[in-house]
């Protein structure tokens, strides 16, 4: 009995798996490649993720707080870039001076700039849950 036909059928599918990845990784590389645009004018940006903190945290200069799904509070002073996917925005995080009315025992996790030279941060959009204002005028 000959199994030649098996051989033959193996090496058509090989062929054809070849090809298909070969066409899965192209169209892979093709998102790769495609640069991310930042936003730095609020009114585009508030056109990309249309919330009420867009707009304002580009034009202020105030102290916000992010909340992250992890309990965290990210401080900044505003919002500096937002990817044109709405996946990332770029922050100037703000200093931990900002806040040091808050008692020692406060609950939360801050995250503040580390120095006044090293104010700039990029956040993932997604993991956000919760924008405030930190003080009032």
């Amino acid at each position: 009995m000959s199994f030649g036909w098996v051989l033959d059928g193996l090496v058509v599918f090989g062929g054809l798996s070849g090809w298909a990845g070969a066409f899965i990784s192209y169209r892979e590389w093709q998102k790769t490649k495609r640069k991310i645009a930042m936003l730095t004018d609020a009114s585009q940006a508030a056109e990309v993720l249309p919330a009420w903190y867009t707009s304002r945290m580009m034009n202020d200069h105030w102290t916000f707080g992010l909340l992250t799904e992890t309990g965290q509070m990210v401080v900044i002073n505003r919002i500096t870039a937002l990817s044109d996917d709405a996946r990332w925005i770029d922050v100037e995080l703000a200093e931990s001076d900002v806040l040091n009315w808050l008692p020692k025992d406060y609950p939360a996790k801050f995250i503040f700039a580390v120095g006044p030279e090293r104010t700039s941060a990029s956040l993932q959009i997604s993991k956000i849950v919760a924008a405030v204002d930190l003080m009032n005028s």
